[in-house]
């Protein structure tokens, strides 16, 4: 319809499929990260995102469906702000439902069905009560940082399998809401042992980089090939 008028092929576009295939040929996976809009509201922002999502996923399934028996790259999608992409709006100012607000149903697929079409999902946001339900219970692994919200910790520990009911683990609550930067809690759903199910304290590692300039990233991407001949292993950003 209109969006698909509005955001149609033009001169010198790719096809959505092709991001993080710009490298070098044989050797043409990678990162691509998708942001800015800032002179955009947020639903805008939400429909072009989550549309790019939705071709990104609905591609893999399709090369999924045309290679099976043979090995099938991996897609991850990690999405930045993802409550905010997945619901088109902020919460209102005030507003204290409770309730995580309503979510695109082209979303859903991509996270409980997914894994079989080796694409992963991965949501990053500072509110996980915020995330539809379903989503949140096909989050398979999950890392934590300090949580300050009262029903953020309730969704967190419900997830960690803690006690989010306030008779036991109450020190667990309240370590996770006074926990230093670079602390996380991480929690692994595939262990193949109890001990390897429960929850692990670990440090990110900060990555030592310089933000690109526009300029620098024009001259980058001049130099490189547009098209990719083969499918490879491409995460993207969705931010």
């Amino acid at each position: 319809g209109v969006v698909g008028q509005r955001y149609a092929k033009g001169p010198g576009s790719m096809a959505i499929e092709d991001l993080g295939l710009l490298g070098p040929r044989g050797d043409q996976w990678g990162v691509a990260v998708l942001e800015g809009g800032a002179e955009l509201d947020q639903f805008s922002k939400s429909v072009l995102l989550g549309l790019i999502a939705w071709h990104l996923y609905t591609d893999s399934v399709a090369r999924r469906r045309e290679s099976i028996g043979s090995h099938l790259p991996a897609l991850n999608i990690f999405f930045e702000e993802a409550n905010k992409i997945f619901s088109g709006a902020a919460p209102k100012a005030g507003s204290d439902s409770g309730q995580a607000p309503d979510v695109a149903e082209q979303f859903i697929p991509m996270f409980t069905d997914g894994r079989k079409y080796r694409v992963y999902c991965h949501p990053i946001l500072q509110s996980p009560s915020l995330l539809p339900a379903v989503i949140l219970s096909s989050c398979v692994n999950i890392f934590v940082g300090q949580m300050k919200g009262a029903r953020d910790r309730d969704a967190i520990l419900a997830h960690l399998a803690k006690s989010e009911k306030g008779f036991t683990d109450e020190e667990y609550k309240r370590f996770v809401s006074r926990m230093p930067p670079r602390m996380l809690i991480a929690k692994l759903g595939y262990g193949h042992a109890l001990w390897e199910m429960g929850p692990l304290l670990c440090e990110a590692e900060l990555v030592v980089a310089t933000e690109p300039t526009d300029e620098y990233i024009r001259t980058w991407y001049s130099r490189q090939p547009l098209t990719a001949s083969e499918p490879a292993a491409q995460p993207i950003i969705i931010q």
